[in-house]
């Protein structure tokens, strides 16, 4: 496996989903680069779905570390997890709202509260008489 990083993301998608999750230093790699074309291939059409998917992944990997403690010194693995459990979930949260638009009415919204009550009911200002007595109008 092989772990490569030119220190521009701008050369290529691996480079910048490097940096975005922070996998930029070669002493300590969080995923290699077979991994993140993967992760490329699979997702790279839907881009908060890619960094998603890399962060969960990220995170997945952080899982698996403990505290540990000896004597005065200790480390704790659960900040990073945090960190990459958080941004997953900013990017899932992106990944639900896309797609989704409201319509836009052609004509004036006719329900109103009340309407079902008995006459006499208050009619509402926006309503003309046009509109009351069957015309096109509206």
């Amino acid at each position: 496996m092989s772990w490569s990083y030119s220190g521009n993301p701008a050369n290529s998608e691996l480079d910048a989903l490097r940096f975005l999750i922070g996998d930029t230093n070669e002493d300590e790699p969080i995923m290699q680069d077979e991994e993140l074309e993967y992760l490329i291939t699979e997702y790279g059409a839907a881009p908060n779905t890619l960094k998603y998917e890399a962060f969960m992944r990220a995170a997945t990997l952080f899982a698996r570390d403990i505290k540990r403690t000896l004597g005065p010194q200790s480390e704790d693995p659960t900040e990073r997890l945090k960190y990459f459990k958080e941004q997953a979930a900013y990017y899932k949260s992106k990944i639900a709202t896309a797609g989704i638009s409201l319509p836009s009415y052609a004509y004036p919204k006719v329900f109103r509260k009340g309407m079902q009550s008995n006459p006499p009911y208050p009619i509402p200002s926006t309503v003309t008489a046009d509109y009351l007595d069957g015309g096109d109008d509206v």
